[in-house]
């Protein structure tokens, strides 16, 4: 399964997106200095409810400051020995074990591309996700510069075996969220 939300985490702010023909559109943002950050959540989740009205469950799209990238050289070489050049290349490039990383890769000709986000900031994101009802159910990233090829895919979150049914799994999206429609600043202003 494709979730049918993202959670845009950033440290400007928290925007909820919907899927759509072509890309996502944002069903809202709430400020993260908001003094009702929890109440400002409830409505964002409320919006949520009005989009669709199946179960919410969301991808986590994580602040891109938080994900490291790289590109190595590694030679026409097969996904797993990309996957283990990767491995080698993080070992030293940022403050945490390899092993305390999700990484994902990407193959471009004789390059990899490689993300890797700290697994201690994917259990933060989930807890805050899980705690205001936006039912994650996968972590990604969307890379602003184009080198990582699609989208960066860091797995499932915990809380996913609790919201899917009957052995499902979350499926990478191909490409990037890219954000094609925004709210409509009266309507915004109504709800």
């Amino acid at each position: 399964m494709k979730p049918e939300f993202a959670l845009s985490l950033s440290f400007d702010g928290i925007r909820l997106l919907h899927r759509a023909a072509g890309g996502w559109c944002e069903v809202g943002a709430v400020d993260v200095s908001s003094p009702d950050l929890s109440s400002d959540l409830a409505a964002l989740r409320k919006k949520a409810g009005k989009v669709k009205t199946k179960r919410v469950r969301s991808k986590l799209l994580l602040p891109e400051g938080q994900i490291k990238y790289l590109t190595i050289d590694t030679g026409d070489i097969d996904d797993a020995a990309r996957r283990d050049a990767a491995r080698e290349a993080l070992d030293g490039a940022t403050p945490y074990a390899v092993d305390a990383l999700a990484v994902d890769i990407s193959a471009e000709g004789s390059k990899t591309h490689v993300a890797a986000v700290a697994r201690e900031t994917l259990a933060e994101a989930e807890a805050f996700a899980v705690e205001h009802n936006f039912n994650p159910v996968s972590f990604v990233a969307a890379p602003e510069d184009g080198g990582f090829l699609g989208e960066p895919f860091f797995g499932q979150t915990q809380h996913a075996d609790e919201v899917l049914r009957n052995g499902a799994s979350v499926e990478p999206d191909g490409i990037r969220v890219v954000v094609v429609s925004h709210p409509d600043p009266e309507e915004a202003e109504e709800a």
